[in-house]
């Protein structure tokens, strides 16, 4: 009898942070159909608007800014007014303007959803990470947030494969509809069922939430994790949207190159996967310098050796295991290396500087195309930021370790 009721009382212990990273692991599973949401739609607007693609930069970009402008914001409020209540609003949010964006009819009218959009969905990650690591033990922490995280492209690409399935059928409006529908109804699961972090609501919140992440030995954590999270998915968005019309004008036929970067999508899953099976018996940082130098050298093989199509495939993987790897892990120790008062301004914050890096890499990537860079060139241009990222993870490590 005693037996079974101390088993029954760890069960009620375990059972909030468990519920926690199932319920925000679907959220960030839908994120990451919602944020590609646009890119599968897009091809068929060209058609039905008969308008050309270059049409549709505004709207990527409006996205980008939302996905900035939410992490950032999001961040400050989730440590202010509770994460719960700020990540059910954040659902609503990108529900809401998902749901709208079946209704436009112009380019620039789905540039302003697509903005309003990315706010909710910015703001879902921090808030995730951030109650997910007030809640689990630190056994367990860096597993679950990981876990938690490979929702995002787990989603982006069973995404692509709805898509595929829901245009044929009932046009473009179902993926926007689909991305509107899951995250409404999931409200009412998170408003009966999703805990509250009980370490914020004991902690003394700062009046300048941002200044804070700058105190008490914090700076020099913030500085790296910043720029970890802007090198790494500079590199990420580089790679990601332009290897299909690098490896097409290296040759490749069409369906080679979607091909190619499917197996990247593999591996970036696979990545946070196999990181969160050793991070808390490794040690996070030690991991995530090993996983990205992978992921860099994989990168820069491709550049040096020009690998036949099948060798490039697996290289490919190997690249999205050590990239993706290394995203799941910095997410993850945005809500590990800050305390609970300012956990998720550190995270939004983080993330917002790794939006600018998304931004940037695919500009970055097209100047270096203007300027004469040849296809293998580019993919050792994008190595360098990763090598630079476990340089940095490797500092980090050992300043942690030091402490």
């Amino acid at each position: 009898m005693r037996a079974k009721t101390l088993a029954a009382a760890e069960c009620e212990v375990e059972r909030p942070y468990l519920r926690a990273a199932l319920l925000c692991g679907l959220v960030l599973f839908l994120e990451g159909y919602d944020i590609a949401a646009v890119g599968y739609a897009i091809p068929s607007l060209v058609d039905v608007w008969r308008v050309d693609p270059s049409a549709f930069t505004e709207t990527l970009a409006a996205g980008n800014v939302g996905l900035l402008l939410g992490s950032t914001g999001a961040g400050l409020l989730g440590d202010q007014a509770g994460r719960r209540p700020v990540l059910i609003c954040c659902v609503t949010v990108f529900g809401v303007f998902s749901l709208l964006s079946a209704l436009v009819d112009s380019p620039m009218q789905l540039a302003s959803l697509r903005l309003l959009t990315g706010l909710g969905l910015g703001g879902g990650i921090p808030l995730a990470v951030a109650l997910v690591s007030d809640l689990a033990p630190p056994t367990a922490q860096g597993r679950l947030v990981i876990l938690m995280a490979a929702g995002i492209p787990i989603g982006f690409t069973l995404g692509g494969l709805l898509a595929s399935q829901l245009v044929p059928l009932f046009g473009w409006p179902a993926i926007f509809v689909l991305g509107g529908v899951l995250p409404l109804a999931m409200v009412p699961l998170l408003a009966l069922h999703l805990p509250e972090s009980i370490a914020l609501s004991r902690a003394a919140r700062p009046r300048n939430l941002v200044a804070a992440l700058f105190r008490d030995g914090h700076a020099p954590y913030t500085a790296l994790l910043w720029a970890m999270n802007l090198l790494n998915l500079l590199s990420n968005f580089l790679i990601l949207l332009w290897t299909p019309a690098i490896l097409h004008s290296s040759g490749a036929i069409p369906s080679q190159a979607i091909f190619a970067t499917s197996m990247l999508g593999l591996g970036i899953i696979l990545g946070a996967l196999l990181t969160a099976s050793v991070a808390d018996r490794l040690g996070v940082e030690q991991v995530l310098t090993y996983t990205v130098a992978f992921g860099a050298l994989c990168v820069l093989s491709i550049g040096l050796l020009e690998p036949r199509f099948s060798a490039l495939s697996v290289i490919i993987c190997g690249a999205g295991v050590g990239i993706g790897g290394c995203q799941a892990g910095l997410i993850s120790l945005s809500g590990r290396i800050y305390p609970s008062h300012i956990r998720s301004t550190g995270a939004g914050w983080a993330l917002g500087l790794g939006r600018v890096g998304a931004i940037v890499g695919p500009l970055l990537g097209g100047v270096l195309l203007g300027l004469g860079f040849q296809a293998k060139e580019l993919f050792v241009a994008a190595a360098v930021p990763l090598f630079a990222v476990a340089v940095l993870m490797a500092i980090l490590g050992r300043l942690r370790r030091s402490e």
